[in-house]
Parts: C-alpha cells; sequence; structure tokens
C-alpha cells in the first residue's frame, strides 16, 4: 500500500479543506486556538444531538449555578465520570460525593436498573466496609444496590466493563486505583458504557493527576456540617467542598455543598453562595457585575 501526504493525495492538486500547511518557524498559537475552538464546536454539536435524542430526563445536578457549568445536557448518562479526594483523608468524602452522583441518575422515573459498586479489599481494610443503614440515609434504597469486593485492580475494572456492557445496570461505581486506570483502560470503560446506555464514576483513592478518558473529572473534599436549627449538638446534612475540573463541552467551577437525601438534591451551603468562596456563581444575579473580580476557576 502506497501512503501520500493529504496535500499531494487530492485531485488536481487541491489540498484538503480547512487545512493550512505548517512550516518550520511559524507560530503554532494561532494554530492551536482554532483547534480548540473547533474541537468546542464538534462537542457542542454532539451535547445538542444527545439532547434531541434522548427522551429521558438530563442528568443534571439540580443548581443552576452548577449545571451552566456542564455541557448542554448535563452530565453525559452513557459515560465516564471519576472522583478524587483533594488529599489524603478524603478518599470517604469522594464516595460519598460518587454516591450522590449515582443518586441524581437513579432519580429519573424512567429509570428502573439498580446501582453497582465494585470495591478493592484493600480499600475496604482501610476505609472501612460499605454500611448498609449509612447508604439508605444517603437516600439509596436497599433494593437497588449492589455490591462485589475484588482483590486486584484488574479484576475490579474487568467487573466495571463487562457490567457496563450489559446494560442490566444504571450505574456503576469503581473503588479504583488511578496507576491501574490509565488512559487505555479509562477509553474502554467510557465505550463500554456508551453501549451499555449506563454510566460509570470512578472513584480514585487517591489525588492523581493522570490523563483519563472520562467526560467530567471532579475533586472532594470533607466539610463541617451544619448543626440542624433545632438540635446544636446533632449531625447535619453531608458537606463537601466540590471542584469540577475538567468538563467536555463545559468549564471548571468550585462550590461548597450539602446533600439532602430526602429529596436526592443537592444546595449550596448558605452564606457561601456568593462570588467569595463559589467562583462558579459569577451569574448568578445582576448585582454580581458590580463586586469586582473575585477568584475564578478555569
Amino acid at each position: 500500500m502506497r501512503m501520500e501526504p493529504a496535500q499531494h493525495g487530492a485531485r488536481g492538486g487541491e489540498t484538503c479543506a480547512g487545512v493550512t500547511p505548517f512550516r518550520q518557524g511559524d507560530d503554532v498559537a494561532p494554530l492551536i486556538a482554532a483547534l480548540r475552538a473547533h474541537i468546542t464546536r464538534l462537542e457542542e454539536g454532539h451535547a445538542r444531538f444527545e439532547r434531541q435524542r434522548s427522551r429521558a430526563a438530563p442528568w443534571a445536578m439540580g443548581l443552576p449555578e452548577l449545571d451552566r457549568h456542564l455541557p448542554a445536557q448535563g452530565l453525559l448518562r452513557g459515560g465516564l465520570h471519576d472522583v478524587s479526594p483533594r488529599a489524603h483523608g478524603d478518599q470517604p468524602a469522594a464516595m460519598g460525593f460518587a454516591l450522590a452522583l449515582a443518586l441524581r441518575r437513579l432519580g429519573d422515573a424512567q429509570e428502573r436498573r439498580p446501582l453497582l459498586w465494585c470495591r478493592l479489599a484493600a480499600h475496604e481494610r482501610e476505609f472501612g466496609r460499605l454500611y448498609g443503614h449509612g447508604l439508605e440515609r444517603l437516600g439509596l434504597p436497599r433494593h437497588r444496590f449492589v455490591t462485589v469486593t475484588l482483590r486486584k485492580s484488574a479484576s475490579l475494572l474487568w467487573t466495571m466493563e463487562e457490567a457496563l456492557k450489559s446494560g442490566a445496570v444504571a450505574a456503576v461505581i469503581g473503588d479504583a486505583d488511578a496507576a491501574h486506570a490509565d488512559l487505555t483502560v479509562t477509553r474502554r470503560l467510557s465505550l463500554a458504557a456508551a453501549a451499555g446506555k449506563c454510566a460509570a464514576i470512578l472513584s480514585f483513592t487517591k489525588a492523581e493527576a493522570a490523563a483519563t478518558a472520562s467526560h467530567t473529572r471532579w475533586t472532594a473534599a470533607a466539610v463541617p456540617s451544619r448543626s440542624p436549627p433545632h438540635d446544636a449538638q446533632g449531625l447535619g446534612a453531608p458537606c463537601w467542598s466540590i471542584e469540577l475540573t475538567r468538563a467536555r463541552g463545559g468549564r471548571p467551577g468550585a462550590w461548597i455543598l450539602e446533600w439532602h437525601h430526602a429529596q436526592s438534591r443537592f444546595s449550596l451551603v448558605p452564606g457561601f453562595s456568593r462570588r467569595t468562596l463559589h467562583p462558579g456563581t459569577d451569574q448568578d444575579g445582576p448585582e454580581a457585575a458590580h463586586q469586582g473580580p473575585a477568584l475564578r476557576a478555569g
């Protein structure tokens, strides 16, 4: 087979449309900017197509301050997402937020399939086993929950892929090591999720910056909860410091959230919903334009 450059392969000596020959010494900044703009247009077009094709309710966070940072159709229903702890000791917080994302997915009235949670035996010894009553308190019914514990990371990732391809579950959560979930493995999980029309959520055990094929990437950290008004010594709703570090077709942001299990919804922590701690809420009111620049994300 004979291979020829694209500019010589076209008939009549014409170059491919939209292709600009690059010469050594040229400035690459305009080329990179054009490529990024083209990728953004492709992702936005794909998001609009998915929103029109799907009749199911969008998988959204339920907060305008967050949802405006997501793609047009919200979180990808048949795709891969990952959550990482921000620091050592934040793994339980990352697991809780991953579960909250899955519960938002299960909250669709048309969704009848259960949730599968894959765990490693080593992680259970370090962070403890899943507690049924505690999961119910977070809003997960027992009849819609299946868990499996495995010894090897390769076995866990294989189980996740097979469960996703089967289409028998609405979502799969996997507590994985980033060292084993590289770009190739996560790409397989993403394709399996699309094939089975179910969501995959990787809950990493450490703060890792390795590249993945996830559509959205989140970090989570534990934040002290507020006591209920009627009991100053009581436990409040679960509270996390959340950061969206990457979103295809979206933009980064950071928030402090509470989780309300009865309604399976998030809320911004009162008193911190302005731009001081929530740079993602820079469009939450006309008066925000007069406050001057603050912290920005992205």
